[in-house]
């Protein structure tokens, strides 16, 4: 949790500080209202103490800019005894409460505990919203489904049936036969395209797997470059896995179904990136895509399982980077010859894509979490965090002698030892 004082006194803002750092908080100090702002601007505080009499713009005054600018900091006034009618004002504009100097460190701490509790419960409303988002997503989601692939399997039916006439030895003698074909093929190859969509539309109404274990994740992704196995080799991508296996090895708490169903969207995002034209100079030298497991202890004591995917591509584009989760997002143009065409020799923008949302939602399902950014080596990278099983928490963390290639049929290049697991 982190704390700010603000505060003209430094001999009281200081050490004040000092003793807060010392039971575990984060903290930081500021003389004046714009120096407060300043230091909220740089990252959020989840309980501010705020003077009442500080010099320029008094603590009243910043309360009401506070309020307005940084409704999720609880505020606390501080006030001599000369400052009473302020600090009651303060309280009307919103204040959780007031300290009357000099202030006891019980009390301090007290509003510390109270402003964790409250931190607490707005992280928890917050996950209950994000899940009722998703359920009701998730309804939409296998209604549209199901009501799309009934008349999308008459199509691909009817498609066949033509086919199968167009087979006909009779059918030669018809005009333009070879064209009728192929408007025929390229009728059956889009509504499997749609029928890929309502599948990832129905994963995304479907309930969550109900067995939870600790997951062998060197496994799991072997399963996952196995199904992607002819795609990887096709495409000339070298993978690297370093994922630690074996008896004492660390293993996240979860779902084998979801976790594979995660890593599915993620080595597919990776492998759509390197096929793109945008990738460049990466994909003349050859694709790569690399995922790495380490573990890591959280400011709050709790112990996480990262796996992160990364790749050699172009990298995600500062304007698409904030959505690249959102459902019905996708990156990637339509640039099949039929829609070139349809478009007069030019891409049609972003299609419908699903994956993503649907990999985030299972991590923040299992209390994790799925976030993206670019690699400082290049390249996009995606972190799959997932709590860490308890049995791996108490296990003594050490390094393999190496990386072990993954039971799978698509090239895997061993490059050195997973550290950091």
């Amino acid at each position: 949790m982190r704390v700010l004082i603000v505060d003209d006194e430094p001999a009281f803002s200081e050490p004040l500080a000092e003793r807060l750092a010392l039971r575990g908080y984060e903290t930081a100090t500021a003389p004046d209202a714009d120096a407060a702002l300043a230091e909220l601007a740089r990252g959020h505080c989840d309980l501010i103490f705020l003077d009442v009499g500080l010099p320029g713009m008094d603590g009243v005054d910043l309360l009401k800019i506070l309020r307005e600018r940084y409704p999720q900091s609880d505020v606390v006034m501080l006030s001599g005894a000369g400052d009473m009618g302020k600090a009651v004002q303060a309280m009307r504009r919103g204040a959780l409460n007031w300290l009357s100097k000099p202030v006891g460190m019980e009390g301090i701490l007290d509003e510390c505990r109270k402003a964790a509790e409250r931190a607490g419960s707005r992280q928890e409303a917050a996950r209950l919203a994000e899940a009722a988002r998703w359920r009701s997503l998730g309804r939409v989601a296998e209604g549209v489904a199901h009501e799309v692939n009934n008349p999308l399997n008459i199509i691909v039916q009817a498609a066949g049936l033509i086919r199968d006439c167009l087979e006909e030895p009779e059918a030669e003698t018809l005009p333009d036969v070879e064209e009728v074909r192929n408007a025929v093929g390229i009728i059956r190859a889009q509504s499997l395209r749609v029928r890929e969509i309502t599948r990832k539309l129905l994963m995304v109404g479907h309930g969550l797997d109900p067995r939870v274990r600790a997951l062998d994740v060197f496994a799991e992704v072997g399963t996952v470059l196995r199904l992607l196995g002819d795609r990887i080799e096709g495409a000339h991508v070298r993978c690297e896995v370093l994922v630690p296996h074996g008896e004492g090895a660390p293993r996240p708490l979860g779902s084998g179904p979801e976790l594979q169903q995660i890593c599915l969207h993620l080595l597919e995002n990776a492998l759509d990136a390197l096929s793109s034209a945008e990738a460049g100079q990466a994909a003349q030298q050859g694709g790569r895509i690399t995922l790495i497991a380490a573990t890591r202890r959280d400011g709050q004591g709790r112990d996480w399982y990262d796996l992160v995917v990364r790749d050699n591509g172009p990298g995600i584009a500062p304007d698409i980077m904030p959505h690249i989760f959102e459902p019905f997002f996708s990156t990637r143009a339509l640039q099949s010859p039929v829609d070139a065409h349809a478009a007069g020799g030019k891409t049609l923008g972003r299609y419908v894509g699903l994956g993503l949302a649907v990999a985030r939602s299972l991590a923040h399902a299992r209390g994790g979490d799925l976030t993206a950014a670019n690699s400082v080596q290049g390249g996009a990278e995606f972190c799959l965090s997932l709590p860490l099983a308890e049995a791996a928490q108490a296990a003594p963390e050490a390094a393999p002698d190496g990386v072990h290639e993954a039971p799978c049929e698509a090239p895997i290049t061993k490059t050195g030892q997973a550290s950091g697991v």
